[in-house]
């Protein structure tokens, strides 16, 4: 072995006690000994130098500082997950109280609402002229545009919700038909509701909303009947198409 090979394996392994090592150090007179020597004082104050004392119970802590950090990451999660179960929740919730609210200040349900006030005009029965009946639409600022149904037994300016209204009943084969016309109040469609023991419809007009209904078992025949001649009478006979001769 040559001085080179020699300094390269101490330099490797200071410890080793490799017998050619050894007979080298020996032997060798180009100072391989003292570089041994060095080599052997470093690694002793290399040794020295990490040689830290470690406190009492270190590695319990240290498991401790884990589990506690693993635990902190757990309800953060689980933190998390309740606050954004608890948003959709709200979301849930709020679009229900929007929806019941909508549900609730909806025409048919104003509509419906409105009949406790004027329970007593179902019972009337006799006709009433059509000057009185015009005379309750001119109240409201609206001319009849046609002849009234015949049977109309109660007419009435009042409010159905916020919306000014005609209030009329009109008996259909002894069937008392409610007629509730809102004269400005636009609706996109005809729309049929049950509701609260009540049968209707709503129908847009060109100049407002008819909404016709009839207690629950009624004819629907007779609220048909009834809703046709309103709405020929609000807005006119419907013209009719002149063949070609």
């Amino acid at each position: 072995m040559n001085c080179l090979d020699f300094r390269r394996r101490i330099g490797a392994e200071p410890r080793s006690r490799d017998p050619e090592l050894l007979a080298h150090r020996d032997t060798c007179t180009e100072g391989c000994a003292a570089f041994w020597q060095r080599a052997q004082r470093f690694d002793d104050d290399l040794e020295a130098a990490l040689a830290v004392p470690v406190p009492e119970g270190l590695a319990d802590r240290i498991l401790l500082a884990q589990a506690t950090a693993e635990r902190r990451v757990q309800v953060g999660r689980r933190r998390a997950w309740m606050a954004m179960a608890a948003s959709l929740l709200i979301v849930v919730m709020g679009g229900g109280m929007l929806w019941r609210h909508a549900d609730a200040t909806s025409l048919p349900a104003l509509a419906v609402a409105h009949m406790p006030y004027e329970a007593d005009s179902l019972a009337m029965t006799a006709p009433m002229a059509d000057a009185a009946v015009e005379a309750g639409f001119a109240g409201r600022a609206v001319s009849l545009k046609g002849p009234a149904p015949q049977g109309v037994t109660y007419v009435h300016d009042c409010m159905v919700g916020p919306y000014p209204a005609v209030h009329v009943v009109t008996r259909m084969n002894d069937e008392p038909v409610v007629a509730l016309y809102m004269p400005g109040k636009m609706s996109d469609a005809d729309t049929s509701f049950h509701r609260e023991g009540w049968d209707g419809r709503a129908l847009a007009l060109h100049g407002g909303t008819l909404v016709v209904m009839a207690q629950e078992g009624a004819s629907r025949h007779a609220m048909d009947a009834v809703a046709r001649a309103w709405r020929s009478a609000i807005e006119g006979p419907v013209p009719q198409a002149v063949g070609r001769i």
